[in-house]
């Protein structure tokens, strides 16, 4: 997959996974998870990249609500640009993301959906 948009545990719970889907849907990107997402039951064990799933080498890896912990950055570090969102401004996932954001995934996940949304469409039309 060119893009991959993954959730971690700062996502809180299940229900708001559902928000990694929607820019996933939008970007027609992959979804990917950590460890203790797969471990909770809200993603399918295929869907897990880190050191016990799968390595992924995409063009744009998001990452929201993912502390990155080595386990799953051995999985996706040599994407080539990597955009992580976290509300942790000290979070290892800073020391190695492309682009920063610190703040509640809840509300820039969906705040990219809508952006994406609004920008992807224009684009088709004026194409």
């Amino acid at each position: 997959a060119d893009i991959i948009v993954s959730g971690g545990r700062g996502m809180k719970k299940q229900e708001n996974f559902q928000r990694i889907w929607d820019l996933a849907k939008v970007l027609g990107a992959e979804v990917g998870a950590t460890r203790p997402v797969v471990q909770a039951g809200w993603v399918e064990a295929d869907r897990q990249v880190g050191q016990s799933g799968k390595t992924v080498r995409p063009k744009l890896y998001i990452a929201a609500g993912i502390s990155g912990a080595i386990q799953h950055r051995v999985g996706m570090e040599d994407s080539d640009v990597i955009i992580a969102i976290n509300s942790d401004p000290n979070a290892p996932i800073f020391d190695f993301a492309t682009y920063g954001i610190v703040g509640n995934a809840m509300v820039i996940v969906p705040a990219l959906t809508d952006a994406f949304r609004q920008h992807l469409s224009t684009s088709r039309m004026a194409g």
